[in-house]
């Protein structure tokens, strides 16, 4: 990896730890460069891959970041959290965003590309409600696409709801998904909006990751994109998400107590 790759690698690493925010690369890089500097910044903080997520699922936002497929980012175990919690508030900006997570049942076998969809769909274990909670960690937020892949893909937290499903069921090509966050309006939205279907945003991740000599394991949940658009966050919320009502999920965030005070 090049001198300058591994400045930004230490950059993020720090980002992620907490120590502020990085400032967003200048030099240009491949896509192929930002994905190598995604991993060797989640090596660098520890802890095996529990997962992924998929990103750019529509179109529109393909098309906004001039790329035409989406991207992938990495979730450690300390990245899944269970529904429902209450999370510290942070200083930086969070996004949140309703997602279809599956839940992986069996390995992949080594250089299995090309993966059909039913190929896919007989390895799911179990379908669950998400809410994906986003962020960037760089100081400015105009970005390339190789910028927002070696930012991990603006992945932060993953929360887990209910479990709505024991294995792919096409209807969950198409429910409805509603995004409720306190004194706001509903944000309405479907799991259609992921690709026309989640399960083709899985079967490109699964396709994806073996073109790089990588596969999908027994129990890896991925969050497959997006149904509900992106909501800005506020440094306090109170975030639930409906699937089609066969399972929610929730997540509260909250300014964190002062030390040595009762609250």
């Amino acid at each position: 990896m090049e001198t300058a790759s591994r400045d930004v690698v230490q950059r993020l690493v720090k980002a992620r730890q907490g120590e502020g925010l990085a400032a967003r690369p200048v030099a240009p890089f491949s896509l192929d460069e930002a994905y190598a500097i995604q991993s060797e910044t989640l090596a660098a903080l520890g802890e095996s891959l529990g997962g992924y997520k998929v990103g750019l699922t529509t179109s529109a936002a393909q098309h906004a970041m001039g790329t035409s497929e989406p991207i992938a980012g990495g979730l450690r175990s300390r990245d899944f959290m269970q529904s429902p919690v209450r999370i510290d508030s942070v200083s930086y900006q969070r996004f949140a965003e309703a997602e279809l997570i599956v839940e992986i049942g069996e390995d992949f076998p080594v250089g299995s590309a090309p993966l059909s969809e039913s190929d896919i769909a007989r390895r799911i274990s179990g379908l669950f409600a998400g809410i994906e909670l986003c962020a960037s960690r760089y100081d400015d937020d105009d970005v390339t696409v190789a910028q927002l892949v070696a930012d991990n893909s603006n992945a932060e937290l993953l929360i887990v709801g209910s479990r709505l499903a024991s294995g792919w069921d096409e209807r969950f090509s198409d429910i409805p998904v509603n995004l409720y966050c306190k004194g706001r309006d509903p944000v309405r939205g479907s799991t259609a909006a992921v690709l026309g279907n989640p399960l083709r945003s899985v079967t490109w991740l699964a396709n994806w990751l073996a073109r790089c000599g990588q596969r999908l394991t027994r129990g890896q949940l991925v969050a497959s994109g997006s149904a509900t658009g992106i909501t800005d966050l506020e440094s306090e919320e109170e975030i639930l998400a409906d699937f089609g009502g066969l399972g929610s999920v929730s997540v509260t965030i909250a300014r964190a107590p002062l030390k040595g005070r009762d609250e």
